[in-house]
């Protein structure tokens, strides 16, 4: 009997312990999310944590670039509650275990020095420019001088997404400056008038750069959504198969009318 009574009073006191743990000061559970990946979806991830917080309980909610392949990376390892995705993202190679959540469409201006005096060009020119096919302004009805192809490191999704929707996946002109952000991009160009690259609208400095037309279409909200502006993203939330209540809370206030007239206000197409 008294065996008996030594572990009833060791049950309660475990219990007791436990209860406190729970219901004590400062140990009650913190509702953390970190967000990393994408330096093109990173303006725009900011200013929805930033509003975010104001408005939820959540304990903190981080965000950080770094690139795509790392934003994929950070949630396989699950060292981030969301990556973020600034291309495509084919579910080979995202995995079985991550789902992606579309929070908006960007398109990609094509852009060159404000004193070129090219202001339209076909897909087709784009992608031969970019793989040195055509290395000459005058055989596309510019001033004659050697084209300066200007593109971002790998692993940047703006990249990627350039390379699929215009290149057809083939590789960059072997002798193109690599850049590794948009704004070093956008200075290089700036400062060559026979540069060509490339930068999300939502990061255009239309004082630095000139965008241009791509098969006649100008790149606006409506043509983005329309589709006939072809040169466009979307981005990307990305998570594990079940996220925690808290991450699911903020893409689904992400996708809400308050979330989406964020996602405008930063210069990209709402997908709502």
């Amino acid at each position: 009997m008294k065996g008996k009574y030594k572990l009833a009073i060791l049950v309660v006191v475990i219990l007791l312990i436990a209860g406190f743990m729970i219901f004590a000061p400062g140990a009650e559970k913190h509702n953390n999310i970190a967000i990393a990946g994408s330096t093109s979806v990173q303006p725009v991830a900011e200013k929805l944590a930033t509003t975010y917080m104001e408005n939820d309980s959540v304990d903190k909610l981080t965000v950080q670039g770094g690139g795509s392949s790392m934003g994929l990376n950070s949630v396989k390892k699950g060292s981030a509650q969301i990556g973020t995705y600034s291309s495509k993202l084919s579910s080979k190679k995202a995995g079985a275990n991550v789902t992606q959540t579309q929070i908006a469409t960007d398109g990609i201006a094509i852009i060159v020095n404000p004193s070129n005096n090219v202001s339209d060009l076909t897909k087709d020119q784009v992608k031969d420019i970019f793989t040195g096919k055509i290395t000459d302004w005058s055989q596309v009805g510019g001033s004659p001088g050697k084209i300066n192809v200007i593109t971002r490191e790998e692993g940047s999704g703006t990249r990627d997404a350039i390379t699929k929707v215009v290149l057809d996946d083939e590789d960059f002109v072997s002798n193109a400056v690599v850049q590794s952000s948009t704004g070093s991009l956008m200075q290089s160009i700036s400062t060559d008038d026979k540069a060509i690259g490339f930068a999300s609208l939502s990061d255009l400095r239309e004082n630095q750069v000139k965008k241009l037309k791509i098969n006649g279409v100008e790149a606006n909200d409506q043509t983005i959504k329309d589709g006939s502006y072809v040169v466009q993203r979307p981005f990307l939330f990305l998570t594990n198969k079940t996220p925690d209540n808290a991450t699911q809370a903020f893409i689904n206030w992400t996708l809400s009318d308050e979330g989406q007239q964020i996602v405008a206000e930063e210069g990209l197409v709402p997908v709502n």
